[in-house]
């Protein structure tokens, strides 16, 4: 009871313990040691940790004290009533029941969390759902016992109402019981609690919560161990707490076992020692045996390798569908996993050179382009690439992302080119395409994934295409298989299958490498887990300069519409810290949005909103958006500013998106942190339900930066939120007309610097990719400029 009070007494007096504001984050502190200063360190935001243990009692013992009432409530009333009424009552209630119990009740509860969405109160609803009928079997069993007895029958038989007999007799007699496993289960609950939020399924970002902080410390655990340290006593001395205490209420209330009699104090003491050395016991043999296990896992996975020529990949799971139609990411999938190729590649120097296609002419006007397809290429199917199946591979692309054909594709191959007809000719292998206007950069379009080519004539069943490597399995989410296309006409294949691991946490990427599970993997993005990686020897990391660039979208037909507040928020956030610091580097701080490593005179561009936190301020005060109801968030036309802020977690973008969240906060700007997984993040884009959205883009994904800044251009602009620009429109139109390099370079330039003091995006910085291999196992695993290239005949077991 008082490890229990002292608990309850930090969560209500946290505002007079906490050393610090737990949410105020000082981003240049970030990941700082225990110290004085900050007696527990700080968290990768800068925040102060102890402040936040602190602060984190409330949210952690509220939610358990909530979930636990909740099961309570909800199983001791179903109880009670299916006991006393009997009958088809009894009957629905206990079936139901027996309905819930039989499906494993954790992986039910996690699986109605996912649906619901990320949430401390969605966690304690699904365990409520999924943990109630314990007390309800409890409680309908205790009423079963007493509601034949004479004091019933004899309430009954004077007129007592039902409601009357269940109130006045039946919950005294099953409250002690319930009450007594109700303590028990706190413990137990807390553990829950913490372990959704672990997982990503309970506290998010904007919560003080222990599990939550356990998530966030874990991709740091070798480097800065003091983030999950802290959170973890805390999560185990409460636990430990509760349950000691329910063990003792137990003895208290019900003291019928002589065994275990409350006032038998000695022989409870005794209990307690050997409960926390067995634990201890138990934790340390586990810990033994998963190491072991581990070990184990990475002979095996070393002999299969060289003995098979597979290899295991571990990679983020970007999309579900290899179809080229589907999406933006799954045309990626299909080419970066070596299954589709396109008519050109790009070179390291992001120049598209013949593939498919081996050589081409063009007429003067640039409106015609003559495409030889090269002779004696196959699909894996063995079907032969001939002009016409490139033809039908295009205009499929077309045909099923155009919504007046019935097609429910989401890719867009109308931002890249629009044509005005394909011919085909197979005598001569070429492919006729005509464009309505100049277009001058066709081999850089068609090396863009949307136009890999497919084998229509099997693309109802599968999508088949003329890479190195052909489908063989998919367990959707988890993993593919992919074999060796034994009609590739480019050389040798290396490996005879691969297996294509799922795995969306980069520091599980990290470990599975370190462990043997796979062989290779691309963007590890946690600091501590690539400097690890980098400064051993047996891990071999290629890097190559970034052509991406982080940016947040803005909505302009939300609060953004306001200039005056979008031009606050870009003096508000020290984007240098949040590259160098928050993301430990991953990302080199800019200004515009196109990557200082390309030739559009970066250098040329000014910056009219530098870091100014109190310039920030200041220009919302003279704006008038200012807090008028003293909640501490500011107000724009009536109504609290609260953006939502909408990210995935690939390549730290949920680290920027937090980052961003708390600097607004300092400056009076509420913003919810939405993360989702990318899907769902790309639909969300596209239907325009953000305010922020953050994400990481290509530049150049055609060797040329015009389509990727159509993406601010007003008639293309719905999916990156409704920006328009007069001046910035005819510009973009006066750059998809003009052929001379030097006057495209210019427009170029205007068109950056149109974007920078229009305050019409957040341009974070640029990020380098990665591609990280066994240097025992696996060699030639380099990263390609343009990452659109992963699984690639150069990547080859070694001798």
């Amino acid at each position: 009871m008082l490890f229990v009070m002292v608990l309850a007494g930090i969560a209500i007096f946290a505002p007079y313990i906490a050393t610090h504001d737990p949410r105020h984050a000082i981003l240049s502190a970030a990941v700082k040691p225990p110290s004085s200063e900050h007696w527990f360190g700080t968290d990768p935001m800068g925040r102060d940790l102890f402040s936040r243990i602190v602060y984190g009692a409330r949210t952690s013992l509220s939610s358990t004290l909530i979930l636990v009432l909740s099961i309570f409530t909800l199983g001791g009333v179903m109880g009670i009533v299916a006991g006393y009424f009997g009958g088809i009552v009894d009957a629905v209630i206990m079936r139901i029941s027996d309905m819930m119990v039989s499906f494993p009740g954790m992986a039910l509860a996690i699986a109605m969390a996912g649906i619901m969405g990320p949430s401390i109160t969605n966690a304690v609803i699904a365990i409520t759902i999924v943990s109630w009928t314990k007390y309800a079997r409890i409680a309908r069993s205790l009423v079963l016992k007493i509601k034949h007895q004479e004091y019933i029958l004899a309430a009954q038989m004077a007129g007592g109402r039902a409601r009357h007999i269940l109130w006045r007799y039946m919950l005294p007699s099953v409250l002690p019981t319930l009450v007594i496993t109700a303590a028990t289960d706190m413990g137990g609950m807390m553990l829950e609690l913490a372990g959704f939020s672990f997982l990503g399924l309970g506290a998010q970002s904007t919560s003080i919560e222990w599990g939550y902080m356990l998530n966030e410390g874990r991709a740091y655990m070798e480097s800065t161990p003091w983030l999950i340290i802290f959170p973890g006593i805390s999560i185990f001395v409460a636990v430990v707490a509760f349950n000691l205490l329910g063990d003792n209420l137990r003895d208290l209330l019900d003291p019928r076992d002589e065994n275990t009699t409350f006032y038998k104090r000695k022989r409870r003491r005794i209990n307690v020692k050997k409960f926390l050395k067995v634990t201890a016991i138990v934790a340390m043999v586990s810990l033994m045996l998963g190491t072991l296990s581990g070990c184990g896992g990475t002979a095996a996975s070393a002999g299969d390798t060289t003995k098979t020529a597979h290899l295991n990949f571990g990679c983020y799971n970007y999309s579900d569908s290899i179809d080229p139609a589907t999406n933006t990411n799954s045309s990626w999938c299909f080419v970066r996993y070596g299954i589709g190729e396109n008519l050109f590649k790009f070179s390291d120097q992001v120049v598209a050179e013949p593939n498919l296609c081996d050589n081409y002419t063009v007429s003067d006007d640039f409106t015609q382009w003559q495409l030889h397809i090269r002779e004696g290429v196959k699909f894996s199917n063995g079907n032969a690439v001939t002009a016409t199946a490139v033809k039908a591979s295009l205009e499929r692309l077309y045909a099923e992302t155009d919504a007046a054909q019935g097609g429910k594709g989401n890719s867009n191959p109308d931002g890249y080119l629009v044509y005005e007809s394909i011919t085909a000719d197979d005598a001569t292998g070429v492919v006729t395409l005509t464009c309505s206007e100049p277009t001058e950069n066709i081999p850089g379009i068609l090396a863009y994934p949307y136009f890999a080519i497919v084998d229509v004539t099997q693309a109802d069943q599968e999508i088949i295409g003329t890479g190195p490597y052909k489908v063989k399995s998919t367990n959707t989410g988890v993993s593919m298989e992919v074999e060796r296309n034994e009609y590739y006409w480019n050389g040798p294949v290396p490996y005879d299958s691969i297996t294509i691991i799922f795995i969306d946490d980069s520091s599980t990427k990290a470990m599975a490498l370190k462990s043997g599970d796979v062989d290779l993997v691309e963007n590890v993005t946690t600091a501590s887990d690539l400097n690890a990686l980098q400064n051993d020897s047996a891990y071999y990391v290629s890097t190559a300069a970034g052509v991406r660039t982080a940016n947040a979208y803005m909505n302009h037909k939300g609060a953004l519409s306001n200039k005056a507040l979008r031009q606050a928020i870009m003096m508000a956030l020290d984007k240098e810290t949040m590259c160098s610091i928050t993301t430990s580097g991953m990302y080199t701080a800019g200004i515009s949005v196109l990557p200082s490593s390309l030739d559009y005179n970066y250098d040329q561009l000014t910056n009219p909103y530098p870091f100014n936190k109190q310039a920030a301020i200041d220009v919302l005060d003279e704006a008038g958006i200012v807090d008028r109801d003293g909640d501490g968030w500011r107000e724009l036309n009536g109504k609290t500013i609260d953006l939502d802020h909408v990210a995935f977690t690939s390549r730290n973008l949920d680290q920027l998106a937090q980052a961003v969240a708390l600097q607004l906060n300092e400056i009076g700007i509420k913003v919810t942190v939405n993360i989702r997984d990318y899907d769902t993040a790309l639909a969300l884009s596209n239907a325009g339900e953000f305010d922020l959205f953050t994400c990481n883009t290509l530049t150049v994904g055609v060797g040329d930066p015009q389509d990727y800044l159509g993406n601010w251009y007003s008639k293309n602009s719905g999916n990156y939120g409704y920006y328009s620009n007069p001046q910035y429109d005819q510009l973009y139109e006066q750059l998809t007309t003009e052929l001379d390099r030097e006057n495209r370079v210019n427009l170029i330039t205007q068109l950056q610097q149109i974007l920078i003091d229009d305050a019409a995006t957040i341009a974070y910085g640029y990020y380098n990719s990665r591609m990280i291999s066994n240097a025992a196992k696996v060699t030639g695993a380099d990263i390609a400029t343009i990452d659109y290239y992963w699984l690639t005949t150069d990547i080859k077991p070694v001798e």
